[in-house]
């Protein structure tokens, strides 16, 4: 008598990184078969059409999870295939992108090397609801745009940054020998130096009217502002460390100048001995809500007539420009396996 084996569907480009995706695809089946996992790999598209593969793979094989392999994008187009479906199926990760916020966020180990771990964690099931953001952007009154994320919202100089990258990008790959060499994480940081020099010449602050469920406040001069869902931010900081993925409460981080913008890199690293929680300083104030109204505005207040269009980035990726952005958290609404009893290492 044979046993039925389970099915997850595998989401994955197989020729990213150079095809070092493609063979991890490869082994996570053979890994998930010894097992007694099935898997029907479907391959992710570009131009924004993942999550309607999902959803009309999830229709086809009503799998018992549908797993994401790659970067933060990956998990975003994954994750709202999987709620446009309207199936609660959990999602696993098996983070091989750049920042993998999300895979660091749950303790899940990242890239080719962690595969072994991150399909035992799979193969465990161990199911945690996470929170997910709505967030809609408005000009001059009129609402122009709408997006899901799981990982961050951010505003300034960061989304700057990203839209710096996204052109260099796209001019490297037209030079093979740069393309070999010049790989995303060296992409981002010549746009960061960029737009960092950059802004000594061009206005970056703003200010920042903010309305919540839980408090108000104005914020003004600053270079960021960021809404987290998520502890870990751009792979490596941590710029909330009270930050919970399932609290129904999202995190709002502003950054008030360049100075700031470099002590955060440097503070704020998720394991650095000198931060200051571990030195025993006290950490500022905790502005967390479940719901925000943001409107942005540049120039003293008597000259408000208008807002001011701000760049906007949504899970690591380049989005909108807005001067009003609506957020809400729906709380606990995506099923995601990860390790049991992770105890984040920055608290």
């Amino acid at each position: 008598m044979t046993t039925r084996m389970s099915v997850h569907l595998l989401l994955g480009n197989p020729s990213a990184q150079s095809g070092e995706a493609g063979r991890s695809i490869a082994r996570v089946e053979k890994l998930l078969a010894a097992k007694g996992i099935r898997t029907e790999v479907v391959h992710t598209q570009p131009e924004g059409k993942t999550p309607k593969l999902v959803h009309a793979a999830i229709d086809m094989h009503r799998p018992k999870a549908v797993l994401a392999l790659g970067g933060d994008g990956t998990f975003n187009e994954v994750a709202r295939g999987i709620l446009a479906s309207g199936f609660d199926i959990p999602m696993g990760v098996l983070p091989m992108g750049t920042a993998n916020d999300q895979g660091k966020s749950f303790g899940i180990p990242t890239g080719p090397s962690a595969l072994d771990a991150q399909v035992e964690i799979i193969a465990k099931h161990f199911v945690k609801r996470i929170d997910v953001g709505n967030v809609r952007a408005f000009k001059n009154g009129e609402e122009h745009a709408r997006a899901t994320f799981f990982d961050s919202l951010s505003f300034g100089l960061a989304p700057d940054i990203l839209a710096v990258r996204n052109r260099d990008r796209e001019d490297i790959k037209r030079v093979p020998l740069l393309a070999a060499l010049y790989r995303d994480q060296a992409v981002y940081v010549g746009a960061a130096l960029n737009r960092f020099l950059t802004s000594f010449i061009e206005p970056t602050a703003f200010d920042a009217v903010i309305e919540t469920d839980r408090f108000d406040e104005t914020r003004k001069g600053i270079t960021d502002l960021v809404i987290k869902a998520t502890p870990i931010f751009a792979g490596e900081w941590v710029l909330e460390r009270r930050a919970e993925v399932d609290d129904g409460l999202f995190e709002l981080i502003a950054i008030g100048s360049r100075r700031e913008w470099i002590e955060r890199v440097v503070g704020d690293l998720s394991l650095n001995p000198f931060r200051p929680s571990a030195l025993g300083l006290p950490a500022p104030a905790h502005l967390a809500a479940s719901q925000f109204t943001l409107h942005f505005y540049r120039g003293s207040p008597e000259h408000r007539a208008e807002h001011e269009e701000i760049a906007s980035q949504v899970d690591g990726e380049e989005w909108v420009r807005g001067d009003h952005f609506e957020v809400d958290v729906d709380r606990k609404r995506l099923q995601v396996i990860m390790p049991e009893g992770f105890i984040p290492p920055w608290r």
